[in-house]
């Protein structure tokens, strides 16, 4: 989330000020230059042994980062290095600190002024989330050999992604002038044409969040995902959303401090708005010269998720799949939350081709029960597809599931190849 990016370095800057001297810089980023690592204690539990290392990445793809476990300990202790590259937003120098730090389980976790976690997937890589406040960074942390690290003048492997913030100039026209749409382009660092994943954002909650509304939402676990397969991944912000120009309308009240309406009749035409603004910006993808010709994949995060059904409806000829995490357009709390959710659904069962619904357990903004209510509409009325409720660790945020790759990756894995689309070299 490029707000969060800005956000994120201006936290670094009040948490470490200019922080400790480096002695060593690898690849931008300093470090002590008596780094070491210790073979860890035998009794030790053998998922915090392999904490033990070098590990490098980056907060949201765009700030470079380090953590080196130097050692851990019986009682689940850790003695680690926690580093940062350049904060050209917050105009500070990197930084590194030496600390303690706790294990648990598959989780370590630094605090200072701020908490950063990192998990430990099955693959063996870190996937890191940074908090202070309201301020959220994710990382995928890849592990490096010691030497490798400190060796001078080597350019590092922190992401295979690159990452793009631009503008799409559109056909839309708002008040009589020319809007132009924000994206967010993840891609792999080798020259296209790449197949293209257009990813659209879900609300801002239940409308009433004002800050929110200006945030371009992106999620790089995700698109890492799809880079990693060859794909290129497109984040565009509909109108009035992150930078993109206009007014976000998309069902409000009358009052629009209320926030969005339950009225039926208004929620359909911000659907249609919103729909509106996601083949603008496929529109205007499409022409890119490093997108491939052909079919394009669509998916989306919970309103998001209900668009990209709707889309490919209406544009079966260019949509080869659809991957819908959490969808829906009104929350429960709505009274008519049922018949315009299926309702919806059921305009986008037009598309004939199989699509895949991804759905987290106790949700709580769509229960198991209503969403599968939705698939069925969406079957009922001629749509093909497969739905699946999976468990999340956390079970209070189960319309987060997308920040779980580990639970959702193996059924896009298997809808790919179901699709038969060509894996890369």
């Amino acid at each position: 989330m490029r707000f969060g990016i800005l956000l994120l370095g201006f936290a670094f800057a009040g948490v470490f000020s200019r922080g400790a001297m480096a002695d060593h810089v690898a690849d931008g980023v300093p470090l002590p230059d008596d780094v070491s690592i210790s073979q860890p204690a035998r009794d030790a539990p053998l998922n915090h042994q392999r904490f033990v290392g070098a590990w490098i990445g980056a907060w949201e793809d765009a700030i470079r980062h380090v953590l080196i476990v130097e050692d851990v300990r019986p009682s689940g202790e850790a003695k680690v290095v926690y580093a940062v590259g350049d904060n050209p937003w917050a105009s500070i120098p990197g930084v590194w600190h030496r600390q303690t730090a706790s294990l648990s389980g598959d989780v370590l976790k630094v605090s200072r002024k701020f908490d950063a976690t990192y998990r430990l997937t099955a693959e063996g890589t870190l996937i890191g989330t940074w908090q202070r406040g309201s301020s959220r960074a994710l990382a995928r942390l890849s592990k490096i050999d010691l030497d490798a690290l400190m060796r001078a003048d080597v350019q590092l492997p922190w992401s295979s992604t690159s990452v793009e913030f631009l503008m799409l100039d559109t056909e839309l026209i708002e008040d009589g002038k020319p809007v132009r749409l924000e994206a967010v382009l993840y891609k792999p660092r080798s020259t296209g044409p790449f197949p293209l994943l257009v990813f659209n954002h879900g609300a801002t909650l239940n409308g009433r969040e004002v800050k929110r509304v200006r945030e371009t939402s992106s999620n790089f676990l995700l698109a890492s995902a799809f880079v990693d397969r060859g794909w290129m991944v497109a984040f565009p912000q509909r109108r009035g959303r992150g930078r993109s120009d206009g007014l976000y309308d998309e069902g409000f009240a009358i009052d629009r401090k209320q926030g969005y309406s339950c009225d039926a009749v208004r929620s359909q035409k911000g659907a249609e708005r919103a729909l509106s603004d996601v083949e603008a910006a496929i529109e205007a993808l499409r022409r890119r010269a490093d997108v491939r010709t052909g079919h394009i994949l669509v998916g989306g995060q919970s309103r998001g998720g209900l668009l990209s059904v709707l889309y490919a409806a209406r544009h079966s000829e260019q949509v080869l799949g659809v991957i819908n995490f959490v969808g829906g357009w009104l929350a429960e709390a709505c009274n008519t939350a049922a018949t315009v959710n299926k309702g919806l659904f059921s305009q986008g069962a037009g598309y004939k081709r199989p699509t895949l619904w991804l759905y987290g357990r106790d949700d709580a903004t769509f229960t198991t029960a209503h969403s599968r209510a939705n698939f069925e509409a969406f079957v009922s009325a001629g749509g093909k597809g497969s739905f699946y409720d999976l468990p999340v660790p956390n079970s209070t945020r189960g319309h987060l599931l997308i920040a779980w790759p580990e639970r959702w990756l193996p059924f896009v894995d298997r809808y790919l190849k179901e699709l038969e689309v060509p894996t890369p070299p």
